[in-house]
């Protein structure tokens, strides 16, 4: 009879550790992509989400150059950024930056360290592309689909 109790007891904590980490899996992104009002994008993949953001694409399909701004490397966005979008934690994408600096004498995006200073500076510049949370987002800029994020 204990046993049982035991194999019962170890198939709930395998449910409820799986119910949990489904949902956590499900959970649509804590931010949502912006870009200036006059950018007639509409979709990206994550893919090129994180090569304008490593700035390895540089111009706009319609001819206008990217200008990526990041948040402060301290945020909670920018760390759940990194993580979904980049693959890489805030560390690793400084190290990159360093890299790519003394390699390539390529820098890194700018930052803000507010949602209302993000839409400032993308409402702002025709090229930019930022991210903020959705609660944020107000009609001064554009939000576009990502592809490939929950």
């Amino acid at each position: 009879m204990g046993r049982r109790i035991a194999i019962a007891w170890a198939l709930v904590c395998l449910l409820t550790v799986s119910t949990v980490l489904t949902s956590a899996l499900n959970q649509p992104p804590p931010f949502v992509v912006i870009v200036n009002k006059s950018n007639p994008a509409k979709v990206l993949t994550v893919a090129e989400l994180r090569r304008i953001f490593m700035k390895q694409s540089r111009m706009w399909p319609h001819a206008e150059a990217m200008v990526p701004v990041d948040w402060d490397g301290t945020t909670d966005i920018r760390q759940a950024f990194c993580k979904i979008v980049m693959n890489r934690s805030v560390r690793e994408m400084a190290e990159y930056w360093v890299q790519q600096s003394m390699t390539q004498g390529v820098t890194p995006p700018s930052t803000q360290r507010s949602a209302l200073a993000v839409m400032r500076f993308v409402a702002s510049v025709p090229g930019a592309i930022s991210y903020v949370p959705p609660s944020q987002v107000d009609d001064t800029v554009a939000v576009i689909k990502i592809t490939g994020l929950n």
